[in-house]
Protein backbone atom coordinates (compact mmCIF):
# COMPACT_ATOMS: atom_id res chain seq x y z
CA UNK A 1 0.00 0.00 0.00
CA UNK A 2 0.90 3.62 -0.32
CA UNK A 3 0.51 6.53 2.02
CA UNK A 4 -2.59 8.60 1.38
CA UNK A 5 -3.41 11.75 3.32
CA UNK A 6 -6.90 12.05 4.78
CA UNK A 7 -7.94 15.25 6.52
CA UNK A 8 -8.91 14.53 10.12
CA UNK A 9 -11.90 16.04 11.92
CA UNK A 10 -9.90 18.95 13.35
CA UNK A 11 -8.42 20.05 10.03
CA UNK A 12 -11.77 19.64 8.24
CA UNK A 13 -13.51 21.72 10.90
CA UNK A 14 -10.87 24.46 10.62
CA UNK A 15 -11.21 24.58 6.84
CA UNK A 16 -15.01 24.63 6.94
CA UNK A 17 -15.26 27.30 9.61
CA UNK A 18 -16.91 25.13 12.26
CA UNK A 19 -16.98 25.66 16.00
CA UNK A 20 -14.46 23.38 17.74
CA UNK A 21 -14.19 22.25 21.37
CA UNK A 22 -10.71 21.26 22.58
CA UNK A 23 -11.18 19.35 25.83
CA UNK A 24 -8.45 18.68 28.42
CA UNK A 25 -6.14 21.17 26.70
CA UNK A 26 -3.58 21.09 29.51
CA UNK A 27 -3.01 17.39 28.76
CA UNK A 28 -1.97 18.12 25.15
CA UNK A 29 1.61 17.47 24.05
CA UNK A 30 3.99 20.34 23.32
CA UNK A 31 3.84 19.65 19.57
CA UNK A 32 0.03 19.89 19.61
CA UNK A 33 0.18 23.18 21.52
CA UNK A 34 2.71 24.57 19.03
CA UNK A 35 0.43 23.62 16.13
CA UNK A 36 -2.53 25.27 17.84
CA UNK A 37 -0.47 28.39 18.43
CA UNK A 38 0.13 28.69 14.69
CA UNK A 39 -3.60 28.29 14.04
CA UNK A 40 -4.40 31.02 16.56
CA UNK A 41 -1.81 33.59 15.50
CA UNK A 42 -2.14 36.30 12.84
CA UNK A 43 -1.37 33.89 9.98
CA UNK A 44 -4.37 31.66 10.61
CA UNK A 45 -2.61 28.74 8.99
CA UNK A 46 -1.72 25.18 9.85
CA UNK A 47 1.48 23.73 8.39
CA UNK A 48 1.76 19.94 8.11
CA UNK A 49 5.50 19.21 7.74
CA UNK A 50 4.95 15.60 6.63
CA UNK A 51 3.07 16.93 3.60
CA UNK A 52 4.98 20.15 3.09
CA UNK A 53 1.57 21.86 2.88
CA UNK A 54 -0.04 24.83 4.55
CA UNK A 55 -3.77 24.88 5.19
CA UNK A 56 -5.59 28.19 5.56
CA UNK A 57 -8.10 28.52 8.37
CA UNK A 58 -11.55 30.10 7.95
CA UNK A 59 -10.69 32.54 10.72
CA UNK A 60 -13.78 34.68 10.17
CA UNK A 61 -16.04 31.68 10.91
CA UNK A 62 -14.07 29.20 13.01
CA UNK A 63 -14.49 29.43 16.77
CA UNK A 64 -12.23 27.52 19.15
CA UNK A 65 -13.32 26.68 22.68
CA UNK A 66 -10.84 25.07 25.05
CA UNK A 67 -11.44 23.39 28.38
CA UNK A 68 -9.06 22.19 31.05
CA UNK A 69 -9.29 20.89 34.57
CA UNK A 70 -7.30 22.35 37.46
CA UNK A 71 -3.67 21.27 37.81
CA UNK A 72 -4.43 19.82 41.24
CA UNK A 73 -6.43 17.04 39.56
CA UNK A 74 -3.14 15.53 38.39
CA UNK A 75 -2.93 13.10 35.49
CA UNK A 76 0.09 14.83 33.87
CA UNK A 77 -1.71 18.17 33.66
CA UNK A 78 0.58 21.14 33.39
CA UNK A 79 0.17 24.87 33.36
CA UNK A 80 -0.11 26.41 29.92
CA UNK A 81 2.01 29.45 29.03
CA UNK A 82 0.29 32.76 29.74
CA UNK A 83 0.98 33.84 26.14
CA UNK A 84 -1.08 30.86 24.96
CA UNK A 85 -3.86 31.38 27.53
CA UNK A 86 -4.13 35.04 26.48
CA UNK A 87 -5.51 33.87 23.12
CA UNK A 88 -8.69 32.78 24.91
CA UNK A 89 -11.30 34.44 27.07
CA UNK A 90 -10.99 32.62 30.37
CA UNK A 91 -14.09 31.58 32.29
CA UNK A 92 -13.65 29.83 35.63
CA UNK A 93 -16.31 27.40 36.80
CA UNK A 94 -16.70 26.33 40.40
CA UNK A 95 -17.50 22.71 41.14
CA UNK A 96 -21.18 21.89 41.38
CA UNK A 97 -22.53 21.95 44.93
CA UNK A 98 -24.69 19.23 46.46
CA UNK A 99 -27.69 21.53 45.98
CA UNK A 100 -26.80 21.93 42.29
CA UNK A 101 -26.53 18.16 41.86
CA UNK A 102 -29.85 17.59 43.64
CA UNK A 103 -31.59 20.14 41.41
CA UNK A 104 -30.13 18.53 38.27
CA UNK A 105 -30.98 14.95 39.27
CA UNK A 106 -34.50 15.87 40.38
CA UNK A 107 -35.04 17.71 37.08
CA UNK A 108 -33.71 14.82 34.99
CA UNK A 109 -35.48 12.07 36.93
CA UNK A 110 -38.78 13.49 38.22
CA UNK A 111 -40.29 9.99 38.50
CA UNK A 112 -37.75 8.86 41.10
CA UNK A 113 -38.25 9.56 44.79
CA UNK A 114 -36.57 12.76 45.93
CA UNK A 115 -35.12 11.02 49.01
CA UNK A 116 -33.45 8.39 46.83
CA UNK A 117 -31.89 11.06 44.60
CA UNK A 118 -30.71 13.07 47.61
CA UNK A 119 -29.08 9.94 49.06
CA UNK A 120 -27.31 9.27 45.77
CA UNK A 121 -26.03 12.85 45.68
CA UNK A 122 -24.81 12.66 49.31
CA UNK A 123 -22.99 9.40 48.52
CA UNK A 124 -21.40 10.86 45.38
CA UNK A 125 -20.26 14.03 47.17
CA UNK A 126 -18.77 12.04 50.05
CA UNK A 127 -17.03 9.65 47.66
CA UNK A 128 -15.51 12.57 45.72
CA UNK A 129 -14.28 14.16 48.96
CA UNK A 130 -12.69 10.91 50.13
CA UNK A 131 -11.06 10.24 46.77
CA UNK A 132 -9.26 13.55 47.14
CA UNK A 133 -8.25 13.15 50.78
CA UNK A 134 -8.41 9.53 51.96
CA UNK A 135 -7.87 7.22 48.99
CA UNK A 136 -6.24 9.48 46.44
CA UNK A 137 -2.65 10.50 46.13
CA UNK A 138 -1.88 14.20 45.84
CA UNK A 139 -1.62 15.22 42.18
CA UNK A 140 -2.98 11.90 40.92
CA UNK A 141 -5.99 11.69 38.59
Amino acid sequence: GTFAWRDGPFLRALQLGHWILLDELNLASQSVLEGLNAVLDHRGELYIPELGRTFTIQSNKTRLFACQNPLRQGGARRGLPQSFLNRFTQVYMESLTAADLEFITCSLFPNLQTGLLQGMVRFTVRLAEQCGSVWGQRGAP
